[in-house]
């Protein structure tokens, strides 16, 4: 593991790389590092997880943790929730790496700290969202963060609701929209896999 203090600026958080990930939606990504916020305790949480001899929740604690750090860019906490899933997977304990995950989380909270107040309070150098020119995407993206239960999807369905409600057609729309912001992510997966065969890309 890398030892702590060494990781750079874009390998603990890699904004621009984020951004461009959700196709140049500064605002989605913005709320999503306000979100971002509740996996502070997530190596806590695997450890107690495992203390308490839920494998399967410590999985999927790992699993959250690893999608909404993979969208944002946060490649450090990325590549070590990664590992402690695989650990988990092949029946490997995890527990020599979560100090390691806490220290990366700690620096992805103090570079979150810096660059948001540093991004709102720069109007000038704001870039709007870019065109949708690939619904593909989109509907991938959207499909990722629906199977991680991950909330940034709420974002997403809110950002987009105008072209998605037109590709999606307006009764198949509703039903993911109000699974979703119900927080029943499963529903709004099932939802989209049913009217997703029918797009036209």
């Amino acid at each position: 593991m890398k030892p702590e203090g060494t990781a750079g600026p874009s390998a603990v958080l890699d904004v621009e790389q984020g951004i461009a990930r959700l196709m140049g939606n500064q605002e989605v990504y913005f709320k999503a590092l306000k979100r971002f916020a509740a996996y502070a305790g997530a190596a806590r949480a695997i450890t107690a997880q495992l203390a308490a001899g839920d494998l399967a929740a410590a999985s999927l604690t790992a699993h959250t943790l690893k999608g909404a750090a993979s969208l944002l860019c946060a490649l450090e906490v990325h590549a070590i929730a990664m590992e402690v899933e695989a650990a988990l997977a092949q029946g490997r304990t995890p527990l020599p790496m979560m100090d390691d995950l806490e220290a990366a989380l700690q620096r992805v909270r103090e570079r979150i700290d810096v660059t948001l107040p540093t991004e709102r309070a720069a109007p000038a150098t704001f870039v709007p969202p870019q065109p949708i020119g690939n619904m593909r995407e989109l509907f991938d993206r959207l499909h990722a963060l629906l199977d991680e239960g991950n909330a940034m999807a709420i974002d997403m369905l809110d950002q987009y609701e105008t072209v998605l409600e037109k590709a999606l057609g307006s009764a198949a729309w509703r039903l993911v929209a109000a699974a979703a912001r119900e927080e029943d992510f499963e529903r709004a997966l099932a939802a989209l896999r049913v009217a997703r065969p029918a797009l036209r890309y």
